[in-house]
């Protein structure tokens, strides 16, 4: 199954050169410059999970729980530094890569058109962030899902049927969307297969796979000690919130989905999709009628999932990261000229669209780092990290903020405070990476903090109480005396945060005016 043994020196040789394409592409476009709030979000959480301090069940996290313990995982293994921050994310590329490359090799495409894609797609993938993100792992994963499915259809191969649950799971503990919506879309098809086919080894090892699965969560949840409803307040009920005020336009939402029904944002930004889904489209309708089951299921997947991943992309606040569909949709159309027999030279025109869009944004997002808000930046600015710390040695410092200079003499004036200070303590930051460089336990709270609802509940959210109610006992347990706050100017304030505390007073002190400063635990008494 998927590599033949037909030329497989070859082949395996030209997967590696992909793969190590995928791994060095997402490596170098992940150290140039940093958008803290998103560049170091795993940073912080990974190392605590290594220091026995769990997310859901000891600080709040609303999305990315498999990218936590994934990120754990790489600073365990490679160590506490930013190049294992860049292994888990560049491995995230490879794995989609990889994926992308199988499954065109079961539909028969010709071997360079595959090595073609197959790179245009490294390059569109995980480096338009280039550090660990839950939307684009959740991104990969819901792919690999969709793959998966399509092919074990396709092959009737019980391996897959047993796999598919797991990669959905993995999917949905990574993002809840666009996860969630992609799940829709393959179980409708899985419905409809079950029925029209009849297949029950297949059904039996797709329930296997499915119970097993589920099984496996149930026991990390009780040998994590995780409750179940920290599970279900933080990981479904508070992110629907999020998603509801978003789609009917409260006023406390980051961002609307009325407001992004324009032109600009629904053809100009993404008309390099839009170039390859409607004609998609018109060719799943001409081909329909030549009976090629294989060949339909592809396509109305395909399209469904471009307009769910697209549906997404509209009520998120992020950059757009689903370039990566240009690639996949223009293979699967030239999988529906093939079989059409159409005039080779079109695919021609085909090549030049894909090549020319994954230069474009190669260029924009990889290099001038569009979905870090850097593209307008002088990147010749940049200074290199490793004057915070030598684990920094090969990230390019910048962002939108401030000069570099000034915003690392804030952050090494903070980093020397903290690690002098003995005492137990808790940091509030969007420069999640404190704890892991100095080795020291931060006691996380949240993973982001913004005060709109959209990263954790604030005081007029109906699940304020039981948020507020983490918080005290994360501080409580773990006999914090002092909390520090540092961030950009104004960023983080002690006014928002005094709130989180039940019957807890403070003595405060400003350490640098509005960036950073520290609020020690005291007797209400005193």
């Amino acid at each position: 199954m998927f590599l033949k043994k037909e030329n497989l020196f070859t082949e395996i040789t030209v997967l590696l050169l992909i793969l190590i394409y995928a791994y060095f592409i997402n490596w170098q476009s992940g150290n140039i410059g940093v958008l803290p709030i998103d560049s170091f979000g795993f940073l912080d959480t990974g190392y605590s999970i290594i220091n026995g301090h769990l997310p859901i069940r000891d600080f709040w996290i609303f999305t990315g729980l498999l990218v936590d313990y994934m990120e754990a995982a790489f600073l365990y293994i490679f160590g506490n530094n930013w190049n294992s921050h860049l292994a888990h994310s560049s491995f995230m590329n490879i794995l989609a890569t990889a994926g992308f490359y199988l499954f065109l090799k079961e539909y028969n495409l010709k071997f360079s058109y595959i090595v073609f894609y197959s790179l245009c797609f490294a390059t569109l993938c995980y480096p338009v962030s280039g550090t660990p993100f839950a939307y684009l792992h959740a991104y990969i994963f819901s792919l690999l899902a969709t793959f998966n499915l399509l092919i074990a259809i396709k092959k009737r191969n019980k391996f897959l049927w047993y796999l598919f649950p797991y990669i959905c799971f993995f999917a949905f503990l990574s993002m809840q969307t666009p996860t969630s919506y992609i799940l829709i879309i393959l179980s409708i098809l899985l419905i409809f297969h079950f029925i029209k086919k009849k297949e029950p080894e297949e059904l039996k090892f797709f329930i296997l796979g499915f119970i097993s699965s589920t099984l496996l969560f149930l026991l990390f949840l009780y040998f994590t000690q995780t409750p179940i409803i920290n599970f279900i307040y933080q990981y479904i009920l508070f992110p629907l919130t999020i998603g509801e005020a978003r789609i009917v336009s409260e006023d406390t939402a980051y961002i609307s989905l009325i407001d992004q029904f324009n032109l600009k944002r629904l053809f100009g930004e993404f008309k390099f999709i839009h170039i390859f889904l409607l004609p998609l489209i018109f060719l799943s309708i001409k081909t329909f009628k030549k009976n090629n089951r294989d060949l339909n299921i592809l396509n109305i997947i395909i399209i469904f999932s471009v307009l769910a991943f697209f549906f997404n992309q509209l009520i998120t606040a992020n950059q757009i990261y689903i370039f990566s569909l240009i690639p996949i949709l223009a293979s699967v159309i030239h999988l529906n000229l093939d079989n059409l027999k159409k005039d080779p030279k079109i695919f021609y025109l085909i090549f030049f669209i894909v090549l020319f869009a994954t230069t474009k944004f190669h260029l924009r997002f990889n290099v001038d780092r569009k979905f870090h808000e850097l593209e307008n930046i002088d990147k010749n600015k940049s200074i290199n990290a490793n004057k915070i710390n030598k684990n920094f040695q090969n990230l390019r410092w910048i962002s939108k903020f401030e000069d570099p200079k000034n915003e690392l003499f804030v952050i090494e004036k903070a980093l020397k405070v903290i690690n002098d200070d003995e005492r137990k303590k808790s940091l509030i930051t969007h420069y999640q990476f404190v704890s892991t460089i100095l080795g020291k336990p931060m006691n996380v709270l949240n993973r982001w903090y913004l005060w709109d609802n959209n990263t954790h509940p604030t005081e007029n959210h109906r699940y304020f109480e039981f948020y507020k109610s983490l918080i005290n006992k994360n501080i409580i347990k773990n006999n914090v005396e002092v909390i520090y706050l540092l961030g950009q100017k104004n960023e983080i304030k002690f006014e928002k945060i005094k709130n989180y505390f039940t019957d807890m007073c403070f003595e405060n002190k400003i350490i640098i005016q509005d960036r950073f400063s520290s609020h020690k635990l005291i007797n209400c008494n005193k």
